[in-house]
């Protein structure tokens, strides 16, 4: 949720908090008032009927003074006098003065309370087997309860409503600025450098704008030094420099851990008196120079591998792994490469990424198997090298050399490519997806 928002909802919180507050205590009043005036009410007609009794008791027509007594109540506001024979049965009632705005039944319910009734006792001279009771009524007295709170909770929803109207143009009057000024930066972000902010009314962040249009025109003086370096140098140098490191990295460095291991290996021949496994490891090392010289060849005049061009993708991969099987036996490979051909660059990619994964494997991950997969889709050539070694070390993020290279070998033809420890299982996985419009891509 935005500050805005949030603000916005925190205010509102509290007037709806509040809002319910004063509905409590104005139903609490309404009660109390309704109950007092019934009470009140009944006490006053106990004291009228009282009243007219004592004075009409020397008449001589008891029902006609009764009668009488019953008709004075037509039109009061809240009470109701009949008149019942022994039985029970109503023989007369008066009229009460009804409401002209009656309240909600729902709210009657909850303010009106229960109906108070009295029974007056007659004297005797006027005892014909009647009796006289008054019976309260609160419709009126609710529906001007009702009246007060319809004026109240009108007042405080236009008070509420001005409140947050207030509040919420204040806010985005406030945060305009702050929103201006993300559009600035994503702006800049996505390399705008002539973009600037001017603040006519929000003098408090004039230091602000003169900040971030200083920095905005820094920025667009650096970008355009930096593109001019860039036309200088990029064409000159990184290309032929990055692609010759690239290759010799993933060339040589191989065979000189292989001619180390070969070496170590003949160290340990030698002292065990292994004499017949010292010419295999010599003609080892001689192979690994030989390669290494060739290669060193191969870059100076910016050939392919001879490898490839003499086995091909299936080929060449095959006899990577036979190397290696060669000097670690103790780990199994599982190869599966698909047959459809690619061009040079590509299969000389697909090729650098099996070599490079395979050599970080296994002198890093310690693993016993590593299964190696070139498929081809329809859409898309995918590789998948996965170990059961070591894995990853946790906390660490940065790539060497040679990952780095794939990288930029990968993304140069619009592939993908992922390095990651196994979920759930020992062993690092590395995945690259690369187009089958490499081709394309490489010669655009």
């Amino acid at each position: 949720m935005s500050l805005q928002r949030n603000l916005v909802v925190s205010v509102s919180t509290v007037l709806l908090i509040s809002l319910l507050a004063g509905a409590l205590l104005t139903y609490e009043h309404a009660v109390t008032k309704v109950r007092t005036e019934m009470r009140a009410a009944l006490m006053v007609g106990r004291r009228v009927v009282q009243n007219a009794v004592d004075e009409g008791a020397p008449h001589a027509d008891p029902n006609r003074l009764l009668a009488r007594v019953i008709q004075d109540f037509n039109g009061d506001r809240h009470l109701r006098a009949a008149l019942a024979d022994p039985a029970g049965k109503i023989l007369m009632r008066s009229a009460l003065q009804p409401p002209p705005d009656p309240a909600p039944m729902l709210f009657f319910n909850l303010v009106g309370g229960r109906r108070l009734t009295t029974r007056i006792d007659l004297p005797p001279e006027l005892n014909v087997g009647s009796r006289l009771i008054l019976e309260t009524d609160a419709h009126i007295e609710v529906a001007e309860a009702w009246d007060d709170v319809k004026l109240d909770f009108t007042t405080l929803f236009i008070f509420f409503c001005l409140v947050l109207a207030l509040i919420a143009h204040t806010l985005r009057g406030a945060f305009r600025p702050l929103e201006e000024l993300c559009t600035a930066f994503m702006r800049i972000g996505a390399g705008d450098y002539g973009t600037r902010l001017s603040w006519r009314n929000a003098y408090e962040l004039n230091e602000v704008e003169n900040g971030f249009n200083l920095m905005a025109g820094r920025l667009a003086e650096m970008e355009l030094q930096n593109r001019l370096l860039q036309t200088r140098v990029q064409c000159v140098q990184e290309d032929e420099q990055g692609e010759m490191a690239r290759d010799l990295h993933d060339e040589v460095a191989p065979f000189l851990f292989a001619v180390s291991a070969d070496a170590s290996l003949i160290l340990q021949y030698v002292s065990t008196q292994s004499l017949g496994e010292i010419e295999e490891r010599a003609n080892g090392i001689l192979s690994s120079v030989s390669h290494m010289q060739l290669h060193l060849r191969d870059v100076l005049s910016r050939l392919m591998p001879d490898v490839l061009l003499d086995l091909g993708l299936s080929g060449a991969i095959e006899s990577l792994v036979h190397f290696w099987q060669s000097r670690r036996p103790d780990i199994e490979f599982a190869l599966s490469v698909s047959p459809d051909p690619l061009d040079n660059r590509s299969s000389a990619i697909i090729f650098r990424v099996v070599q490079e994964s395979l050599s970080n494997a296994v002198r890093h991950a310690n693993p016993s198997k590593i299964d190696i997969s070139v498929k081809h889709y329809l859409e898309s050539w995918k590789i998948d090298i996965v170990d059961n070694g070591t894995g990853l070390k946790p906390g660490h993020h940065t790539e060497g050399f040679g990952l780095l290279g794939m990288r930029e070998r990968v993304a140069a033809i619009g592939g993908k490519l992922n390095v990651a420890s196994r979920i759930g299982e020992a062993g690092v996985a590395v995945r690259a997806v690369l187009p089958c419009s490499a081709a394309v891509l490489v010669a655009s």
